[in-house]
């Protein structure tokens, strides 16, 4: 009669223990940054990073230009990401901190590799 009782309340724990985990986050699911990027940068930021023709009009940097990456850090860009910065509109609450985080190591990987 034991075992029934222990039985339940190994499976009410199961049961609770994924319903409070969020389990995406937690296993590690992956962030499509470039359909992200696609979607939400590319219109003004390009395809690139170099800038669309609308971007360039508003000021957007060179995401390649090694001075410009330089220039900022992943704080900032975090921030200018989730904030908006000028006319860039904010990405808080459309995007979750992970995946502005992949945003900002994607802008990173647009600027160019060091010679060897």
């Amino acid at each position: 009669m034991l075992k029934r009782p222990v039985a339940l309340s190994l499976i009410i724990t199961l049961f609770l223990s994924f319903v409070m985990f969020d389990t995406p986050t937690t296993y590690g699911e992956k962030i499509d940054y470039k359909k992200i990027f696609k979607n939400e940068c590319e219109k003004c930021h390009g395809s690139d990073g170099k800038g669309s023709k609308r971007g360039k009009n508003l000021g957007v940097p060179d995401f390649t230009d090694p001075e410009w990456q330089a220039s900022v850090t992943d704080e900032q860009l975090i921030a200018s990401v989730t904030n908006g910065k000028e006319k860039m509109p904010k990405q808080e609450g459309k995007l979750s901190p992970e995946e502005i985080k992949a945003m900002v190591k994607y802008v990173r990987m647009l600027a160019p590799k060091k010679g060897r």
